[in-house]
C-alpha cells in the first residue's frame, strides 16, 4: 500500500478521489514493487545504517514525532531495528562494566 493510498483510506471523503485526480496514484499501486523484490529499489534501509548512527535516528524521531502522531506514521522498520540493536548494545555493554 503506498502512503496515498493510506492516507486516503484513513482520512476519506473526498480525499481518495483529489488525491487520484492530482497524482493518478490508483492506475500505479499494481505496479508498483518496493524495497528487496524491488532490483531497481535504492535499499535505503542498508544504506542508512552506514550514513546515520542510532543517535541521529532517534534525534531526528523526536523532532519529527508531531507529524507521526498527528498523520498517524509508522516508524521505519529499518528504524525500529536500529534502535533495537543499539539498546541491546548498550545494554550489553553496561552489564559488561558493571560486572567487570
Amino acid at each position: 500500500m503506498s502512503e496515498l493510498d493510506r492516507i486516503s483510506t484513513t482520512y476519506g471523503g473526498l480525499l481518495p478521489d483529489t488525491l487520484n485526480e492530482i497524482f493518478d496514484y490508483k492506475s500505479q499501486l499494481d505496479k508498483i514493487v518496493v524495497g528487496a523484490e524491488n532490483n531497481h529499489g535504492t535499499q535505503a534501509p542498508t544504506k542508512v545504517a552506514r550514513y546515520y548512527s542510532p543517535r541521529a535516528v532517534r534525534r531526528a524521531l523526536e523532532y519529527l514525532s508531531i507529524d507521526y502522531v498527528t498523520l498517524g506514521l509508522e516508524v521505519p522498520d529499518w528504524a525500529r531495528d536500529m534502535l533495537r540493536n543499539d539498546n541491546n548494545n548498550n545494554d550489553n555493554s553496561n552489564f559488561n562494566s558493571l560486572h567487570s
